[in-house]
């Protein structure tokens, strides 16, 4: 009942925000149809359709993408099924088989208990497969989990190369939907900049402030909304190109001293960082579901730094 209760807010909070969005995305358009402007030449005068169209179809990428990023599955742990791959014995399974594919069983740590925050210890234990990986235990979903996941407490589930939950989409960045997210970002922030010039051209001069306020007023919020609203989605495009580069998630930037898998690494080692192509190919390209212990037994080996 207590589920079902939750997922029935969560989808409330999901319309409304979503809703908002479009709203926004939409609205601002509008006014600019409403008086005189370049977008109102260009469809509604026929002066230049092209560039309308061309206005237009940037508009129904960032919307399409919003949409897609909050609607891809971001990489949600199926219990389950985790499970059934963590009974697989580690005397049966070969070096080259999956680390996750490994019996992992949660073990108390005593250092990770102490040095952890209340949010990676409470209810995370950390479990140490053959290869000196060490796992995390989800008390949550009762899985082992696969390296770089990590339980979302707003979504109630375990999201591979969890990112962050996103209030602006109501839903994770994950390793599924983390590209999406990006280039979302990056076709948001361009259209920004196209409809913040068109309302610019848009204001008139008017001799007194009353006239001025008058015909200048909606396009007088729409530049405070554009304005604020571009500053956000350049830093948030910005931190994530960052990411992408480096091979990085927002979750492992920000609390790299709390990771198990992390902080005996010496800090400035990325064992995930397999240089700048081979990150954004796997970035922007990959589709199935990598294994990240392999990468990690690798790369932490030779840095001399696995725990």
């Amino acid at each position: 009942m207590s589920k079902n209760c939750c997922r029935s807010k969560c989808c409330n909070a999901a319309l409304i925000v979503r809703t908002f969005h479009t709203l926004i995305v939409l609205g601002i358009p509008s006014t600019l149809l409403l008086k005189d402007s370049l977008l109102r030449e260009w469809l509604l005068e026929g002066e230049n359709l092209i560039l309308g169209a061309a206005y237009c179809a940037l508009l129904l990428c960032s919307l399409v993408l919003y949409y897609v990023t909050c609607l891809t599955d971001p990489g949600y742990i199926n219990p389950t099924e985790q499970r059934k791959k963590n009974l697989i014995k580690p005397s049966l399974a070969s070096d080259d088989e999956d680390a996750d594919s490994m019996e992992l069983k949660p073990t108390n740590n005593n250092d990770d208990n102490n040095e952890d925050s209340s949010e990676e210890t409470g209810h995370m234990m950390p479990a140490v497969n053959k290869t000196g990986v060490k796992y995390r235990f989800c008390d949550f979903c009762e899985i082992t989990q696969p390296m770089r996941a990590k339980h979302c407490e707003d979504c109630n589930r375990c999201v591979r190369k969890f990112d962050h939950h996103c209030p602006w989409l109501e839903a994770c960045v994950g390793e599924r939907n983390h590209r999406y997210f990006w280039m979302f970002l990056l076709f948001t922030l361009l259209l920004i900049f196209v409809t913040f010039l068109i309302v610019w051209e848009a204001f008139r001069v008017r001799l007194t402030w009353t006239n001025w306020l008058k015909y200048n007023a909606l396009f007088f919020v729409d530049i405070m909304v554009l304005g604020l609203g571009g500053l956000v989605v350049l830093g948030l495009l910005c931190f994530h190109s960052f990411l992408m580069f480096k091979g990085l998630t927002t979750w492992e930037a920000a609390s790299r001293e709390r990771i198990t898998y992390l902080k005996y690494l010496d800090e400035d080692f990325n064992p995930f960082n397999e240089g700048l192509c081979k990150n954004l190919a796997q970035f922007l390209c990959a589709c199935s579901i990598r294994s990240w212990e392999k990468v990690y037994a690798k790369r932490a080996r030779s840095s001399n730094g696995i725990v």
